[in-house]
């Protein structure tokens, strides 16, 4: 029996080793190990997904203007959602035999080509037209990647949220702003990495705490400035002297507050109650190794971007809500079970191999857009035993008659798709979030890149010469179109903005919504690891952290940590 065995990435042409758990993973759910390694497998899966940038198109219905998350120039046909999910239509007049003497991803190609596909990922949405990736949201706006949102806008990863706004990886939180892994809270601002906390602004890494400013690394505290304790009244008056509803204040507290974090250590991972688990915000999981933003799940191994339940998967991306038994997909969830080399499945859909967006259907080969079918390839209906003697003839002729791409790699059955099939270009996809490329780098690389096609609008008002306090503000700002102060693109405040930001006492934006993001998204951490040792005087303990070497932050193991914290 094979115990490890160190291959050469076909990609990037470094070595990966493939553990003996690795290969009973992938003897139990019948497929060759990979032959890509493990980074060059997420960011392929990453070039498959689109969270938040929003394109106007054409319904090949209807031939009306629709948004839509695939843009103009991708060869894809859309219908806007309501008709997609409908019956006046079937994706099965799609259907085709399959070819033997032609290469099953440029066939599949042709069958995703046709099908048309929904203008965007969404369900259950009410008054939300502007968000992605997401479902049941009410009266959201540029909410992606998000669930079960309220009165809420310019979110990413943010799930069961009540009126909270540009935040980042924020759940079961309400009355909260400009927050970046912010979970059960309320009333927090400006923080990062804090858990169960209420009237909380510019702090990290807090846990159970109330009225506290500018702290890191407190549990179960309140009524702390700094670091430093204060009685109730003087906190209050320390508090209202700061005049937080002035942007010129905010912003000088802002750049004082990122020098007060450096002198604190960080633990090196963020996540908490990961049992026998490796990898970065990792949350109430068990046996989850080397994997990125993962709350709740068991058995998974180079997984990513996960929520609520997924269970005994390797190589997922964005899989929710019940997922299991999956390999190498991306958006899958709500029940998927026992799927391979698939995108955007759910729905209990089960048993699937290279399929994208097909819901609640079962044992389907290289099918795009079905509803609650069976036994189907490239669309087309068969018996069950005609599925099961047709599908093995295609696996092996996948690998007698592979693909292989300009870069010269070669794609056989086990392989995700190759990145021609994807309908985003690598600037459109979450792969540039994560993995930065120019358009020389990316085309190089074999990537497809679009230089978009933004409208410009003609502004009113510069950012700078907005009020410096939101009690200066009223309801004429909703007219204007403002000039980012950083990249000098429009934007608008919204109603629900405008109000928020009254209620709670903040200035207005001087950043686009964009702008805000990039500038949230620092905060962090890439889904790569490095090899270091703990910081702490003393201490010898090793771990792989997603601190980079170079970064200056303090990093200690666990145990330090929970000694100095806790």
């Amino acid at each position: 029996m094979t115990k490890e065995e160190t291959k050469n990435c076909q990609n990037c042409k470094k070595d990966f080793v493939i553990e003996q758990e690795d290969f009973n993973f992938y003897e139990r759910i019948k497929v060759p190990p990979p032959t890509f390694c493990p980074e060059c497998r997420l960011i392929r899966r990453m070039a498959f997904r689109n969270e938040r940038r929003l394109f106007r198109r054409k319904d090949a219905n209807t031939n009306q203007e629709i948004f839509s998350a695939f843009s103009l120039d991708a060869n894809v046909l859309t219908y806007e959602n309501n008709f997609w999910f409908g019956d006046k239509w079937d994706p099965m007049i799609y259907g085709r035999d399959y070819d033997f003497s032609k290469l099953f991803f440029e066939q599949f190609y042709s069958v995703l080509s046709e099908t048309p596909l929904p203008a965007r990922t969404v369900l259950n949405l009410v008054n939300s037209d502007f968000c992605n990736e997401a479902s049941e949201i009410k009266n959201g706006y540029l909410c992606f990647d998000a669930d079960y949102i309220e009165d809420s806008a310019y979110l990413v990863k943010g799930l069961r949220l009540k009126e909270t706004f540009d935040s980042y990886e924020v759940s079961d939180s309400e009355l909260c702003y400009e927050n970046v892994m912010v979970h059960k809270s309320y009333k927090t601002f400006f923080s990062f990495d804090c858990e169960s906390c209420v009237d909380v602004w510019f702090s990290k890494g807090l846990r159970g705490c109330n009225d506290c400013f500018g702290c890191v690394n407190l549990v179960n505290k309140s009524y702390h400035f700094f670091n430093e304790p204060y009685t109730k009244e003087n906190y209050e008056k320390k508090l209202k002297e700061l005049h937080l509803d002035s942007f010129k204040t905010i912003s000088e507290i802002r750049e004082k507050i990122l020098n007060f974090w450096l002198k604190f250590p960080n633990k090196y991972y963020h996540g908490l109650r990961a049992v026998d688990s490796t990898g970065e915000q990792i949350y109430d999981v068990r046996n989850v190794k080397q994997s990125f933003s993962v709350r709740e799940g068991e058995h998974l191994k180079y997984c990513q971007l996960i929520t609520l339940k997924t269970n005994n998967s390797y190589d997922c991306l964005m899989c929710f809500f019940g997922a299991d038994n999956l390999y190498e997909t991306v958006t899958c969830g709500l029940g998927a079970y026992n799927s391979r080399f698939c995108y955007a499945c759910w729905e209990e859909s089960m048993n699937l191999d290279y399929c994208i967006y097909c819901v609640g259907s079962k044992n389907c080969f290289g099918c795009v857009g079905l509803r609650k079918k069976e036994y189907c390839v490239f669309n087309k209906q068969y018996t069950k035993e005609e599925y099961e003697v047709l599908v093995p003839k295609i696996i092996k002729h996948m690998n007698d008659m592979p693909y292989i791409d300009k870069c010269g790699i070669i794609y056989k059955y086990g392989e995700f798709f190759p990145y021609f099939v994807s309908p985003y270009s690598y600037n459109e996809s979450l792969a540039q979030d994560f993995f930065p490329l120019d358009s020389e780098k990316a085309e190089k690389s074999g990537f497809i890149w679009r230089e978009p096609n933004l409208r410009e609008y003609e502004t009113t008002l510069d950012s700078k010469n907005l009020p410096d306090n939101i009690e200066e503000v009223d309801e004429k700002i909703l007219e204007e179109v403002i000039k980012c102060e950083k990249c000098n693109r429009a934007y608008r405040i919204i109603p629900k903005e405008l109000q928020f930001c009254k209620r709670i006492g903040l200035p207005l934006p001087r950043f686009c919504s964009n702008c805000r993001f990039i500038e949230r998204f620092k905060f962090i951490n890439p889904p790569k690891f490095w090899h270091r040792h703990c910081m702490k005087e003393g201490c010898q303990n090793e771990f792989e952290t997603s601190y980079a070497p170079e970064r200056p932050e303090i990093i200690y193991c666990e145990k330090c940590y929970q000694q100095e914290v806790y």
